[in-house]
């Protein structure tokens, strides 16, 4: 009876479903490879967004900041303010009835500063008294 199976030939449908099998193997893998890159994909994007919501935050605080800044500015450097701070705090005024010009010339090997209150000085004196000699 053993001799009558070896005569006949292995059926066509046997050797097809052992391919299909493998088919079916790396198609399993694949889905399943598929599925777990979804996921990856999925936890970069909300990675990316949280990180996103997070600059947009900042820019944000930046941006209120920077507008706080200068309007800070614009009142530190308004022109009443500064008449204001150099009359009572540094005694400045406007009168012009008392002041001194002090005109400062290059020397070739001395600096010469010249005095407008006292023109009748000599450069020479006015140069030792600037270097103090």
């Amino acid at each position: 009876m053993l001799n009558t199976f070896k005569n006949f030939s292995k059926p066509t449908h046997l050797i097809m479903n052992k391919w299909r099998g493998l088919f079916l193997f790396i198609l399993l893998v694949f889905v399943i490879a598929s599925l777990i890159a979804i996921s990856l994909v999925q936890h970069q994007v909300r990675s990316l967004e949280s990180q996103y919501y997070q600059a947009l935050k900042q820019a944000l605080k930046a941006n209120e900041e920077w507008g706080r800044l200068r309007l800070e500015k614009e009142h530190l450097t308004a022109p009443a303010r500064i008449e204001y701070i150099a009359k009572t705090k540094l005694n400045m005024t406007l009168d012009k009835s008392n002041y001194q010009v002090i005109y400062v010339t290059k020397h070739p090997l001395k600096y010469l500063v010249e005095h407008q209150d006292d023109p009748e000085r000599k450069p020479q004196e006015k140069i030792e008294e600037t270097l103090g000699e």
